[in-house]
């Protein structure tokens, strides 16, 4: 297999200033894709200094307006051919009795409604491209729940659910909306008081890399993926062969 080119093509990554986010972007930005970098996090420059042709945009995604505001950043640049759906927030680790309803609001703002928004604002723009791609980073646990931090498991199983309409709205435009769902990544999101915990829950013995999840969005976004959709590819080291 030819070695992916997505040179003249445009993305836009949330969540890009750190971790998976900032390993998306450079996966993207080496097969020569421009790059629109999005975090609320002012380091999202840094990481777009380190790449050729990137740009970024400090936002928070859940505002009223970022979802239009985004979009029309993306449409002065000359249109969006890829959205990734990368920004998300940390699990809070609480059991039923210790979650009250409204910590739910948040993980769904940023997990399901902002994506929702922002996927809904640049369906134009993706229906224009030829290569139009749309690619949630959801989550193992939003596939089989863990028992704890239910805004984190609600939310990411409301991702899946969404891209699956998505996907089946999209493909008579040929636009092709996939989700990826890591396991346990060694970035900010792994706690420290939590590690040895998440590794034992790993068949491959060790965490996930930010740029092995990044591999397979450089997949999805590339056209080696023409003919995958409503897909959830899962990358997790094989926790889910033997169960979370």
């Amino acid at each position: 297999m030819s070695v992916p080119d997505l040179t003249g093509r445009v993305a836009l990554i949330t969540g890009a200033g750190r971790g998976m986010g900032a390993a998306h972007a450079a996966a993207l930005s080496a097969l020569g894709c421009r790059t629109i970098l999005v975090d609320l996090d002012s380091s999202v420059a840094d990481v777009a200094a380190s790449l050729s042709g990137a740009v970024h945009v400090i936002a928070d995604i859940t505002a009223p307006t970022a979802a239009d505001d985004l979009v029309a950043f993306a449409s002065a640049l000359g249109g969006l051919d890829i959205l990734v759906h990368n920004a998300g927030l940390m699990h809070d680790w609480r059991t039923l009795a210790e979650t009250p309803p409204e910590s739910l609001d948040r993980y769904l703002a940023v997990n399901v409604t902002a994506p929702f928004a922002l996927t809904r604002a640049a369906a134009p723009l993706l229906r224009q491209s030829k290569a139009g791609r749309v690619i949630f980073i959801s989550s193992q646990w939003g596939q089989v729940p863990d028992g704890h931090s239910y805004g984190y498991m609600v939310s990411k199983a409301g991702q899946l659910g969404l891209m699956k309409a998505l996907a089946k709205e999209f493909v008579a435009d040929g636009v092709l909306v996939n989700a990826v769902a890591p396991g346990a990544v060694a970035t900010r999101m792994v706690p420290d008081d939590r590690y040895e915990e998440e590794v034992a829950a790993v068949p491959l013995g060790r965490l996930g890399r930010p740029e092995e999840i990044a591999d397979v969005v450089a997949f999805l976004a590339s056209d080696a993926a023409s003919f995958v959709t409503g897909q959830t590819i899962a990358a997790n080291g094989g926790a889910l062969i033997v169960g979370i």
